[in-house]
């Protein structure tokens, strides 16, 4: 992250320095003559230098009204320029479509864009430039355009990329997570269950005239041994079960990284551990079937309580029942799950395309307003 910042200084301060392109039309601006006219031309460039190196250095990025604000104020300030600039050829309105094409989305860019060439073409047919000088001037614009949608695409690309990095990090994490808890629970789960049952059965076969302190001794070591085997239970539980925070967290950082939006309504609350990692498994394969299958733009989690029970719905605008895959196994064993937890899971097509996985369980603990007062 630190390169990144470092990168995205870098190239903040290499693209306010493009500023420095207007100083030859200041220069034959203020060649021509000190007119009135020309000195307020003049201070329009210092100012449009200002707002350039503003974009740049505050604004692109970080809030986009501002972006779309100084775009108006600089392409104003460059019809002005184009307008009254001593030599008719070029225009400095390709400025302008540098900007429009890194701050706004694909589409709207190129409408954007699409108006600046008319805008420039008025321009060229006022001042009556001759066709060749014109045609470049229009065409350099256009293309500078599509040069800054390019690297907005760029960027976008590279931060997913980033993303995507993290989320492989995180997975691998994860895997070792669950691969140590399997571990620990496989080899110190059966050296002390053995424990426990020979301690168990060497206080049986004591003769009846042994001491009754080495009686509690071995019971005190049957009962540590089993504490230690619940504790080790447990934790190898708690590294396997799944949290339902984090898989939202996991979803929306995997989805982002795939193009996909997503947005989650929340109204659950509390709900018992096992029912939460229920819910997360959910989560996790709705998820992946959504990466993997769907074709998706966008998906909604709801999380809600309905008639006492935790219901999770994920809907996604993808291909429907295709999106199963022939059977969708990871789907089947989830579905599995569900109803070994005693739930209800339901996947089907919606009738405006996409597919909606609902699942229903016994919250186990009451919403907040239905705990007890005091």
């Amino acid at each position: 992250m630190a390169n990144l910042e470092r990168w995205t200084r870098l190239g903040r301060w290499f693209m306010a320095a493009w500023a420095l392109f207007g100083l030859p039309t200041a220069v034959s601006v203020i060649a021509a003559g000190f007119k009135p006219e020309y000195v307020a031309v003049t201070f329009g460039f210092v100012l449009w230098g200002a707002i350039w190196i503003w974009l740049w250095l505050r604004a692109i990025g970080r809030n986009h009204t501002a972006e779309v604000v100084g775009l108006i104020g600089i392409t104003l300030i460059l019809t002005t320029f184009t307008l009254i600039q001593p030599s008719p050829a070029g225009s400095l309105l390709v400025f302008s479509f540098i900007v429009a094409g890194v701050i706004f989305p694909f589409r709207r860019a190129l409408w954007v864009l699409g108006g600046l060439t008319i805008l420039q073409i008025a321009l060229e047919v006022i001042r009556l430039t001759d066709l060749p000088s014109a045609l470049n001037a229009i065409i350099n614009s256009v293309l500078v355009g599509g040069v800054g949608i390019g690297a907005r695409l760029l960027w976008q690309s590279y931060l997913e990329l980033l993303a995507a990095r993290e989320e492989i990090a995180r997975l691998a994490v994860s895997e070792e997570r669950l691969r140590f808890a399997r571990d620990l629970h496989d080899l110190l789960g059966q050296s002390l269950a053995v424990l426990v049952l020979k301690s168990e059965l060497v206080a049986k076969q004591l003769p009846s005239t042994t001491d009754e302190s080495i009686r509690q001794e071995l019971r005190d070591l049957a009962r540590v041994a089993r504490k230690s085997l619940n504790d080790v239970r447990e934790a190898a539980a708690g590294y396997r079960r799944p949290s339902l925070s984090m898989e939202i967290s996991s979803a929306r950082s995997a989805l982002r990284a795939a193009g996909i939006g997503l947005r989650v309504e929340d109204t659950l609350g509390r709900v018992a551990a096992e029912q939460d990692a229920v819910l997360a498994w959910c989560v996790r394969e709705g998820v992946t079937n959504v990466l993997k299958h769907s074709g998706a733009e966008k998906c909604v989690l709801k999380l809600a309580r309905e008639n006492g029970n935790a219901r999770l719905e994920l809907i996604d605008d993808g291909r429907g029942a295709a999106a199963l895959d022939g059977g969708g196994i990871g789907l089947i064993g989830l579905r599995e799950r569900v109803e070994l937890a005693g739930g209800k899971f339901d996947v089907k097509s919606e009738s405006n395309g996409g597919l909606r996985l609902r699942v229903e369980l016994p919250a186990g603990l009451p919403a907040p307003s239905e705990l007890p007062v005091g």
